[in-house]
């Protein structure tokens, strides 16, 4: 008892002192718990981390926000609902609520079962300059092997999206990897996606002048696989005023050459390549402007499956440029899809070979 009295304080400092050290020990490593107002996404041919495109292997990507002053507006895409045109806006607005007048709009959709086309087709006309960007499900070959999901509704087709709105801004770059090659060349004759005649004579003909006038080194990309631009703003000239289409092949007997799109006369339409070294290129190009920007707060990017390791001889090919342009270690987020969705000039598109990033700072 005495040498309690003696050494009660000392006694009381060790004590306080084994249980917090007790306590310390028992504790569980710190978790991070989210319990989020909406949670999206969709699965992908690969997903992209913050440093990492991960390409083979079961991988799974998240990426987290809290958003103050940000209005967050989800809402389904229906197959059903957008399988034929909504002409209507009250209707768009009811289908899609919140993208009127939105910031942008993440998408993410099945290539099988939701006409992307329609949808975009109605943001163009009824929620004129929002940018809808985003990219379709690439996990499956096949209808009904894709997976979507909204906070606890997950279907195999139809679409989500969210529509953000607020004390946010949103920069988005659409990257298609491709420049011209040739001199802009006159539809003077089409039927749908069919472009008869180019400057007055058959299209594959007119095709072969140009090949003949290429230096060698230019014939040889030609040769490697050809593209078809179409202008996507007025007075398109250069690289980025094209909305690039694949030249899927032509008719030798008609002179006809089949394009995945449809194309209207009187168009001025170019030729494009695309390799490796141009695609890096006109990516780094367009980030160019961020490294003058104020810090980003993330980043969210949808490359086709067709790039990464398919495209590129080395490893994260997309998300290296992206973090060096807006100074490394920024929180970022994707997948690889089977189209990719992003705007070009004044309108919404789904595109093939591209990367489509939105860069997220507050506002």
């Amino acid at each position: 008892a005495v040498e309690g009295d003696l050494d009660t304080a000392s006694h009381r400092r060790a004590v306080d002192r084994g249980e917090r050290e007790e306590r310390q020990v028992a504790q569980p490593p710190e978790q991070l718990v989210a319990c989020p107002a909406t949670l999206a996404g969709a699965s992908g041919a690969g997903v992209i981390s913050s440093t990492e495109e991960i390409e083979r292997g079961p991988a799974l990507t998240v990426l987290a926000a809290r958003l103050p002053g940000v209005t967050v507006s989800p809402f389904l895409l229906v197959g059903s609902t957008w399988a034929e045109d909504v002409g209507d806006a009250r209707e768009f607005a009811r289908l899609a609520p919140g993208a009127t007048g939105a910031e942008a709009v993440l998408l993410f959709g099945d290539p099988f079962s939701l006409d992307v086309g329609n949808v975009l087709g109605a943001f163009n006309r009824h929620a004129r300059g929002v940018r809808v960007v985003g990219g379709m499900a690439g996990s499956a070959q096949r209808p009904g092997g894709n997976a979507l999901f909204l906070n606890d509704w997950v279907a195999g087709e139809g679409g989500v999206a969210i529509a953000l709105a607020g004390a946010l801004r949103v920069d988005v770059i659409v990257s298609q990897g491709c420049r011209p090659l040739g001199p802009p060349l006159k539809v003077t004759g089409a039927e749908r996606n069919l472009i008869m005649e180019l400057d007055g004579v058959p299209a594959a003909q007119r095709l072969q002048q140009v090949y003949e006038s290429l230096a060698p080194a230019e014939r040889q990309l030609f040769r490697g696989g050809l593209m078809v631009g179409r202008p996507a703003r007025p007075g398109a000239h250069g690289r980025g005023d094209y909305l690039i289409r694949n030249l899927i092949g032509h008719d030798p007997k008609s002179g006809a050459l089949a394009v995945g799109d449809v194309v209207a006369e009187q168009e001025a339409v170019r030729l494009h390549v695309r390799d490796a070294q141009t695609a890096r290129e006109d990516l780094e190009l367009l980030l160019t402007p961020q490294a003058f920007d104020t810090p980003a707060q993330a980043a969210l990017l949808f490359s086709c499956n067709g790039r990464g390791r398919n495209l590129f001889p080395e490893a994260n090919a997309d998300i290296t440029p992206l973090q060096l342009a807006l100074g490394g270690s920024v929180a970022a987020g994707g997948f690889f899809c089977a189209g990719e969705i992003g705007p070009l000039g004044e309108r919404n598109f789904v595109h093939g070979h591209t990367a489509s990033i939105a860069i997220v700072r507050s506002r």
